[in-house]
């Protein structure tokens, strides 16, 4: 699904000031009081008021040059922040997504027997469910709650998990269900796919990957706030907060993606089929779609 995620991927000057300016200046301004206060003042507003005063009244003030050169300090310290953010933020899309080698492993095989045990219970339920509405028994209790089971098995993935994440696991997810349902490689056919879209279906696609990116972003600042917070604890609280907020924005956004995504290869690959020299009639089937995958692959 990295191909998803890539071709997905919008402009950096359609949203350096909202996205990545704006939060550089809060940063190092975030920064300065940090390298002031520090630890033993960390709450200390009558010190960081006089502070500003002296940066207000003082000598730099009134000088401006001095001015000038504060003005050009903060704004090269915003932009290396908004950089390493932007980083961070490449990072943590890899993270969120890759199988990350041996490193992953065992989790990766820890979500699987959750993931497996899980499904031992819900198909158990859905079978003891089944003989008792075949005998009509309903004397022996209330019937399993087949759909809080299954609730609790797409809380550890909607397939057999198959990366350390779960937001990995949803974007390969919908790599398996297509597969399953239509025999289509999706990685191969997205960017055939993408170009039949007309602009007002690409849209979405694009907002909710802006959504997912914005997601991991905010993951990034919040590890940077997490490393400032050595010099100022508070910043690590901030961080702390920052990081979860952009793990469950995360979560939500990569199922919006991973469910449009999905959408488009359900309405429009017999058209991709079609565009390659595989017109069908009526429904497009897995044969259809495994020849589909031979002709992207160009295989012999």
């Amino acid at each position: 699904m990295n191909a998803v995620i890539a071709s997905l991927g919008g402009k950096l000057a359609e949203r350096w000031l909202a996205g990545l300016a704006l939060p550089g200046l809060v940063f190092v301004a975030m920064a300065a009081v940090a390298v002031r206060l520090g630890h033993a003042h960390w709450w200390d507003l009558r010190l960081l008021r006089q502070e500003v005063d002296r940066l207000a009244l003082g000598s730099p003030s009134r000088s401006t040059g001095s001015a000038l050169l504060i003005l050009l300090g903060v704004v090269l310290g915003s932009v290396v922040a908004a950089m390493a953010a932007q980083s961070l933020e490449r990072l943590v899309v890899a993270l969120w997504t890759q199988d990350w080698g041996r490193a992953g492993e065992a989790l990766t095989r820890r979500r699987r027997r959750l993931w497996n045990a899980a499904m031992d219970r819900y198909e158990t339920a859905l079978r003891a469910k089944a003989r008792r509405l075949r005998s009509a028994d309903d004397t022996t209790g209330p019937l399993p709650d087949t759909q809080a089971l299954a609730r609790a098995c797409d809380r550890i993935a909607l397939t057999e998990p198959d990366r350390p994440t779960w937001i990995g696991d949803r974007m390969l997810a919908t790599a398996v269900r297509v597969r399953a349902c239509y025999g289509l490689d999706l990685a191969a056919a997205w960017p055939r796919l993408w170009l039949l879209l007309p602009e007002e279906t690409r849209g979405p696609l694009a907002l909710a990957q802006a959504d997912f990116a914005a997601a991991a972003r905010r993951v990034g600042w919040g590890l940077l706030y997490v490393a400032l917070g050595l010099l100022w604890w508070p910043a690590a609280v901030v961080g702390l907060g920052l990081g979860v907020a952009g793990w469950r924005r995360g979560r939500a956004a990569v199922s919006v993606l991973a469910d449009l995504v999905e959408a488009v290869v359900d309405l429009h690959v017999r058209a991709l089929g079609a565009a390659l020299g595989h017109p069908t009639d009526g429904a497009f089937g897995t044969a259809d779609g495994e020849a589909v995958t031979v002709l992207l692959r160009k295989d012999r």
